[in-house]
C-alpha cells in the first residue's frame, strides 16, 4: 500500500491540475443521467477512489451522507479543496484506505450508493463482488474506454514511440459485466462520448517531440500543416458506466 499511496501522493498535483482544465461535462452529464435513474438523491454513498474530488460536489449534494475513501492523503487534500469553493461545503467523511482494506473492514450494506469511478485498483474480481455487499441499493462502475485524437497519436505510431495509456480499459467493461452477471446482478450499461478540439503550432510540437530525429520530424510535419501555421487536434473520448441494484 505505501508504495502506491506515495505514487499517488506523488502525481496528486498534476492530476487535480488536469482534472481541473478538463473540458469535458462528464460529471454534469453522470448527474442528470443518474437523477432520471432515481439512483440520486439518496441517503449516503461511498466515493470509493474518490482521489481529488471529481464527483465530491455531485455526490455530497446529493446525499444526506458523504464518504470519499482513497489510498492517498493528498488527493483527499485536493478533495477538501473541492469541497471548500462550493457555495455550501458539505459535511464530508475523508477516509485514507486502500480498495482491499475498504472490502474487506466495511461492514455489509453500508451505503445505498457504491460509486466507482475511473478507480483502477478496482477490477473484475471477487473484491468487486465484496464491494457490491457494501451496497444497500445501488453501486456505479464508470470507465475510459476510448480516448483517440488526430494529431498526436498519428505521429507517436508513425515514429514508433506511442505508448500505452493505462486510463483505458476497453476489455475491463465485459469482464465486469460477465461477473456480476454470473453472480446474479442484472447490470445495465450507458455511454457518454465527447469530442474536444485544441489547436496546436508547429513551433509546440517540434519541442514537444525533441526527441525525434529533427530532419525526420520536419519532414512529418510539412506534410501534417500543408502551410497552415495552426493545426487544429480532435480528442474523442467514450465513458461506460454500469450500475446494478443489489
Amino acid at each position: 500500500m505505501d508504495e502506491v499511496a506515495e505514487f499517488w501522493d506523488n502525481f496528486a498535483a498534476e492530476y487535480y491540475q488536469i482534472q481541473k482544465e478538463s473540458q469535458v461535462p462528464i460529471v454534469t452529464d453522470i448527474e442528470k443521467f443518474l437523477t432520471e435513474q432515481r439512483l440520486l438523491p439518496t441517503n449516503s454513498v461511498v466515493d470509493l477512489g474518490g482521489g481529488s474530488g471529481r464527483y465530491l460536489a455531485l455526490l455530497a449534494q446529493n446525499s444526506q451522507q458523504y464518504t470519499i475513501v482513497d489510498i492517498s492523503e493528498q488527493m483527499l487534500r485536493y478533495a477538501q479543496v473541492e469541497n471548500q469553493v462550493l457555495a455550501k461545503p458539505r459535511p464530508v467523511t475523508y477516509r485514507q484506505q486502500s480498495v482491499a482494506d475498504f472490502s474487506q473492514q466495511t461492514p455489509d450494506q453500508s451505503y445505498d450508493l457504491v460509486w466507482m469511478a475511473l478507480n483502477p485498483a478496482v477490477t473484475a474480481d471477487e473484491t468487486l463482488l465484496a464491494i457490491t455487499q457494501k451496497s444497500r441499493q445501488w453501486c456505479g462502475f464508470l470507465r475510459l474506454i476510448q480516448n483517440t485524437d488526430d494529431l498526436f497519436a498519428p505521429l507517436e505510431q508513425h515514429f514508433g514511440i506511442a505508448e500505452e495509456n493505462p486510463n483505458i480499459e476497453p476489455t475491463i467493461i465485459p469482464a465486469v459485466v460477465k461477473l456480476l452477471t454470473s453472480a446474479g446482478y442484472q447490470v445495465r450499461q450507458q455511454k457518454f462520448q465527447y469530442q474536444t478540439t485544441e489547436t496546436f503550432d508547429r513551433a509546440f510540437l517540434e519541442a514537444y517531440y525533441a526527441e525525434v530525429p529533427q530532419a525526420l520530424l520536419s519532414t512529418y510535419l510539412d506534410q501534417v500543416f500543408a502551410n497552415q501555421k495552426t493545426r487544429t487536434s480532435t480528442t474523442t473520448l467514450e465513458y461506460t458506466l454500469l450500475y446494478w441494484h443489489v
